[in-house]
């Protein structure tokens, strides 16, 4: 029988990257023109059958955070509502879809056996006390493992590995690659965003905003003159613009966690024994091909090694 994904609202797309520290990446910007809307786009990204197909965990060990889950009977999750390809909410249906949103369902149904996925509130400088306090059990959120972030809250994965990329007007042809930011005014988030562009052209000017849109906007306005986020956020954005483009060169390396409370280290070989299971049997590749996939047209890449960056 076919099990519906419940997700329920409380309060793009990647580019194939490496951990190299400079990368390219197939040219997305042919037939700017035509470009579809946004809705368009991500009406062809639809994971729920991946996920009705997705494991369920047996003898789980017992843990306060899988046990409070388990009694509230759903997982609460920070996420994104408007990154096409990995979690982007249709506020008409209340369905949420792409890679990262599957990711929060089928971490729900192997704790639960069935998807019941909450979606809360939350941005990039709130995910840390969420979780602190327990407002949310997990943050998939395109969450970049780092070493301070880990001082506050543990990490399993990394479950993917993206890389930083750039954004500028379509008009643009000074902008090659990241060293040609230097001095210029960059559109980018706190965090980790805005430590990559320092580390890779210290005198960039760095402009901070909540959310890639803003930046986009700001690229798209002259108030910046380009903009830089892992490159999850970047894709979805030029598939559905045709002022702005997205340079085939990436830097750095961004590889993705669950956020978890820093309070049940079990917890985290729960959630790092269910991400080795959607990567051995399977499930994470058709994940991504029925979600990233969709958009970049090259094949899935391989899933990385649980535990091989700094703070994992």
């Amino acid at each position: 029988m076919r099990t519906r994904t419940v997700v329920t609202v409380a309060a793009t797309a990647v580019l194939i990257a490496t951990a190299s520290a400079c990368g390219s990446a197939p040219n997305q910007n042919a037939g700017a023109d035509d470009r579809p809307a946004a809705a368009d786009v991500n009406g062809q990204i639809d994971q729920a059958s991946v996920v009705d197909g997705g494991p369920v965990g047996q003898n789980l060990p017992s843990t306060p955070m899988l046990d409070k889950i388990r009694q509230k009977g759903e997982l609460s999750f920070a996420g994104s509502r408007n990154t096409i390809g990995f979690s982007q909410l249709d506020p008409a249906s209340g369905k949420l879809t792409g890679f990262d949103a599957g990711i929060a369902q089928l971490l729900a149904k192997y704790l639960l056996g069935k998807p019941n996925a909450k979606l809360q509130s939350g941005g990039s400088d709130t995910r840390e006390a969420l979780l602190g306090n327990h407002t949310i059990d997990v943050a998939v959120q395109t969450y970049t493992i780092t070493p301070d972030r880990a001082k506050l809250v543990n990490f399993a994965g990394p479950y993917y590995m993206a890389a930083s990329g750039v954004i500028v007007k379509s008009s643009d042809s000074t902008i090659k690659q990241v060293s040609d930011l230097a001095g210029k005014k960059v559109a980018t988030e706190s965090g980790a965003a805005k430590d990559a562009l320092l580390a890779a052209a210290p005198t960039a000017q760095p402009v901070l905003f909540d959310t890639a849109a803003e930046c986009a906007a700001a690229v798209e306005q002259g108030r910046a003159e380009a903009m830089t986020l892992n490159n999850a956020s970047l894709l979805g954005l030029v598939a559905t613009k045709t002022d702005i483009k997205l340079l085939d060169k990436t830097f750095g390396s961004n590889p993705f966690g669950i956020g978890l409370p820093k309070d049940d280290p079990k917890f985290k070989d729960v959630v790092n024994q269910f991400l080795q299971t959607i990567f051995t049997d399977g499930t994470w590749t058709k994940l991504w091909q029925s979600t990233v996939g969709k958009l970049v047209k090259t094949p899935a890449p391989q899933p990385p090694k649980l535990g091989s960056v700094p703070g994992a």
